[in-house]
């Protein structure tokens, strides 16, 4: 079946460290579009740092739009991340398909009426494994379980209204997540792989916090479902847009 071209707003909320940039050959928008391409290569990508202050015109300078992570806490008084959360609203508001990663999991839930807070069950880092707990049309080829890797301390604790849970477990109960039909979200890093994690977690940036170091250098068997992963992505995107 022939596609029309889809233009992908990427919403960047952080920069790629330095010493992971040569492996991946670029930034953010160079990972994010190696893998979209991949799962669709009827696309195209432009690039916002929403970090550096960069936003788009409005929520028709895309077809659709996808936010990624990034260091920061969406609960922070930076004046970048509450410009997002407005345009984030103005983009529901425009039904325009959104997907968010990560942080911007975290940011749509609060962009929408939702709650996010330092999870009381510590760190989610490295390889982990989660069940589909209601499966959404989109989601195919289809699994019962998909490995993916995670990197976060903050989860969403209370949902907006209506939103429909798609995969979680007891650590994190709301991992993937579907808010309408232009709108979903997952707390995992489809994007990531493993020498990113092993990088970070072996620079200065984890000195300090020795015991999560350990735990996500521990934690790093097995491959993540990076291809599936993003074919839902294009897959959940190409069916919001032909509704």
């Amino acid at each position: 079946m022939s596609h029309s071209t889809l233009h992908i707003g990427l919403l960047l909320c952080d920069t790629l460290h330095d010493y992971l940039q040569p492996e991946v050959g670029g930034d953010f928008d160079h990972l994010f579009n190696t893998h979209l391409s991949t799962a669709d290569s009827d696309i195209k990508v432009t690039a916002y740092r929403t970090h550096n202050n960069e936003l788009p015109s409005s929520p028709e300078a895309a077809d659709v739009w996808l936010i990624n992570g990034s260091p920061d806490s969406v609960y922070y008084h930076k004046t970048w991340i509450k410009n997002l959360i407005s345009f984030v609203q103005d983009v529901h508001a425009a039904n325009k398909p959104l997907v968010g990663i990560c942080f911007g999991h975290q940011l749509i839930a609060t962009a929408l009426g939702g709650k996010v807070e330092k999870s009381d069950r510590g760190w989610g880092v490295g390889m982990a494994h989660y069940p589909i707990t209601q499966a959404a049309q989109w989601m195919q080829p289809a699994v019962d379980e998909y490995g993916i890797l995670v990197f976060h301390q903050d989860q969403v604790s209370e949902l907006p209204e209506g939103t429909q849970v798609l995969s979680g477990n007891e650590f994190c109960p709301y991992f993937w997540v579907q808010y309408d039909a232009n709108t979903m979200s997952t707390q995992g890093h489809p994007e990531f792989f493993k020498g990113f994690l092993s990088g970070v977690l072996s620079s200065w940036e984890f000195d300090e916090l020795p015991e999560v170091r350990e735990q996500g250098l521990n934690n790093l068997k097995g491959e993540p479902d990076t291809a599936l992963m993003f074919q839902w992505i294009m897959n959940f995107y190409r069916q919001a847009k032909s509704k």
